[in-house]
């Protein structure tokens, strides 16, 4: 498929099937993101892949919007490693860089009839402590 007609044809699913996502389809999204291009290419992202029982208990913890999926796959970055602007440190590019990651392996993922949400409704300080990022 063009890239023009995955665009058009991908959308958010919000009524997920039980069945596992097969492990070859999980590396090649991944490798869609590592792929991405961030700042500099300094790939400050960081990718989490939530499948297990307890993993996926997590998750429905900390957002209403998990739609009861088998997997999740958290995209964060590292405030350590982001690009920062030589003319204007405060200007970083962390956030850019995991959207751009996530967009990437949304796309690779739908290009594989594996269907996706973008949720950004939860609390970051709740991810961090019941994953322990």
């Amino acid at each position: 498929m063009d890239f023009l007609e995955l665009a058009k044809t991908r959308y958010t699913e919000r009524k997920y099937s039980t069945k596992a996502v097969e492990e070859d389809k999980i590396k090649m999204i991944l490798e869609a993101g590592r792929i991405a291009p961030t700042a500099k290419n300094i790939q400050c992202q960081k990718v989490y892949v939530a499948q297990s029982k307890d993993a996926m208990d997590k998750i429905r913890k900390v957002t209403p919007c998990h739609y009861g999926a088998p997997l999740a796959m958290i995209i964060c970055y590292d405030k350590d490693q982001e690009w920062h602007n030589p003319s204007d440190n405060k200007v970083t590019s962390g956030v850019e860089d995991a959207s751009i990651v996530a967009t990437h392996m949304m796309m690779e993922a739908a290009d594989l009839d594996v269907h996706t949400t973008w949720v950004n409704m939860f609390n970051p300080r709740e991810i961090t402590e019941v994953f322990g990022l």
